[in-house]
């Protein structure tokens, strides 16, 4: 199976240290079944660090989904909206836990999209309740991702097999560049 990363670099070796922390579902490395996701946050990535947009393919084995992980339905619920929450919490005793803050290699489920950072604060200061913030919370149709949280899930990446494509004046290579 094949799942995307978007970046601002071709990225050698996947370094959970340089994941960053209070992500939707914890500090790790972010991937999607959808090219265009990719494409979105390596854009994104770029506007905040500067770089060169870049989608990277990666080959994932399948048994990394047998090993303990979290799958969340593809729609949004309560259990999704409260694993983001703990996730992003900025205070309180749970932003002190490492990141991390729970013990799967991976988990998968729908991508919220860039508005949940406020939807989430609002609904930990109680100005919304559960059904509010999960209608707020749009998730994007149609998509997923899975992060990867420990050597053990990053272990099912084929990383001799990783291509990439890039977005030079304006327009994304048509090939795939080996890494």
């Amino acid at each position: 199976m094949f799942l995307y990363h978007g970046s601002n670099a071709v990225i050698g070796n996947i370094d959970l240290s340089k994941s960053r922390d209070r992500t939707d579902f914890g500090k790790g490395f972010y991937l999607s079944d959808k090219i265009g996701t990719a494409q979105r946050w390596a854009i994104r990535k770029t506007e905040l660090s500067g770089g060169i947009p870049t989608i990277i393919q990666y080959e994932i084995d399948k048994g990394l989904f047998e090993i303990n992980g979290k799958r969340f339905p593809n729609l949004p619920d309560v259990e999704w909206l409260n694993f983001i929450c703990f996730n992003r919490r900025r205070k309180s005793a749970d932003a002190q836990k490492k990141e991390p803050k729970h013990d799967y290699n991976w988990v998968s489920g729908s991508i919220a999209d860039d508005d949940i950072a406020d939807v989430v604060d609002d609904y930990i200061m109680g100005d919304i309740d559960e059904a509010e913030t999960i209608f707020r919370a749009r998730a994007l149709p149609q998509t997923y991702q899975a992060s990867l949280h420990t050597l053990n899930a990053i272990n099912f990446v084929n990383e001799l097999n990783v291509y990439y494509k890039q977005l030079k004046k304006g327009r994304w290579s048509t090939k795939w560049i080996k890494r």
